[in-house]
């Protein structure tokens, strides 16, 4: 009997030893004095323990499983751009002789904008409409011509050379026609071209000509943005691009818009990255009511790359491992038990750990890793804490 308490003793004095590194080294915070009161309570439970008494746990040292809300986001910023944008071009030269709109105007869809000298034009088209009305009627002519050899052709009046000539002669009528009204219809289209139209609903961002000056084809003469949406084109890093999806939503906090948040969502990602910095560009829609938002303005946010409500969240600290892999201490009736768990994907850092198998909402595991806690060990919760 002497021998075992000797032994028992003994043991209890290599614990306190253990003990006491291991409370040192994972909470030096609490300080020296703290540290060995709580040695001296395991090592006091552990010799207890070994006399079948339970060893008493602070509810610090335990954690409940309750759903936990996880949430990840990526941190961006970026510029506003209209995604609406067109620049408004002569299709023909000209002298200008209407402007309507100036920078900074909103116009509706159909809007005129400029108008151009006309006079030339409807010369051109009187003209093109006129040779082509001679070709039609010299094309009607020559099908009576070729009806009346086809006639005499069938009675054996008129020769074969005289058919052949008569279909000759229609088809160069038919191929003068359609010529001429091509013609036509090209002076038309540059009567209609004479007046610059607003091709959709935005507001007038530049404006490059001025009345009474003369432009060549192909001159710049407006900017035309559609304000109600807007993106912002942000830059990611190939570490963290393969995170974003299409649909994503986004909260972004627009400088000169101080106080209130703009959502929004991926709308798509550049399959090739900025060349001069080498990051991937992302583009989040973000609707612009009240037209509060300006394109040009700098933005700051998140994008949303993941989010689960029922969450299974531990602390790190509160994992462990052996040789069969990774498990937990979960205290069942009064007893500590070894529960194998799967670890998913990190939330939090290094300080939570998210189980996807193993545990379920309602369990008890043990946060604090001292190593006298083993599987098995009889334990109770202090009240007092």
């Amino acid at each position: 009997m002497a021998l075992k308490w000797t032994m028992r003793l003994t043991k209890a004095g290599m614990l306190l030893g253990g003990i006491y590194l291991a409370v040192v080294f994972i909470d030096p915070a609490r300080g020296t004095v703290d540290a060995n009161e709580r040695v001296k309570e395991v090592v006091a439970a552990v010799a207890a323990n070994q006399l079948d008494k339970p060893l008493e746990l602070a509810p610090s040292e335990v954690a409940d499983i309750r759903p936990t809300s996880m949430v990840e986001r990526l941190r961006v910023s970026g510029d506003l751009e209209p995604i609406n944008r067109a620049v408004l071009h002569a299709k023909d030269g000209g002298k200008i002789i209407e402007v309507r709109a100036v920078a900074g105007q909103a116009v509706k869809a159909g809007d005129v904008l400029v108008r151009f000298e006309t006079g030339d034009l409807h010369s051109i088209l009187k003209q093109r409409e006129g040779d082509r009305d001679v070709a039609a009627a010299e094309m009607l002519l020559a099908m009576q011509s070729l009806n009346r050899i086809e006639q005499l052709a069938d009675k054996n009046i008129a020769s074969q050379e005289q058919l052949d000539k008569a279909r000759s002669e229609v088809a160069a009528a038919t191929a003068r026609l359609k010529s001429l009204s091509a013609q036509a219809d090209i002076a038309r289209t540059a009567l209609w071209d004479a007046e610059v139209l607003a091709p959709f609903d935005g507001v007038i961002s530049n404006r490059a000509i001025n009345k009474g000056s003369r432009v060549g084809a192909g001159a710049e003469l407006f900017t035309i943005v559609d304000m109600n949406i807007l993106e912002a084109k942000i830059l990611v890093s190939t570490r963290d691009v393969n995170r974003i999806a299409v649909g994503q939503r986004a909260e972004l906090h627009i400088d000169g818009v101080d106080g209130q948040t703009v959502a929004g969502h991926v709308e798509r990602i550049s399959p090739v990255a900025d060349h001069g910095t080498r990051f991937i560009p992302v583009y989040v829609r973000l609707s612009n009511g009240g037209a509060r938002l300006r394109g040009g303005m700098f933005a700051t946010g998140s994008i949303l790359i993941r989010q689960n409500e029922d969450a299974i969240v531990i602390p790190a600290i509160s994992l462990r491992r052996d040789e069969t892999g990774d498990y937990v201490l979960k205290l069942k009736k009064g007893r500590l038990v070894r529960q194998p768990v799967t670890v998913g994907s990190g939330w939090g850092g290094k300080d939570s750990l998210e189980i996807s198998e193993g545990l379920a909402y309602g369990d008890t595991i043990v946060t604090v890793p001292l190593p006298e806690l083993r599987p098995d060990v009889t334990v109770t919760i202090s009240k007092a804490g």
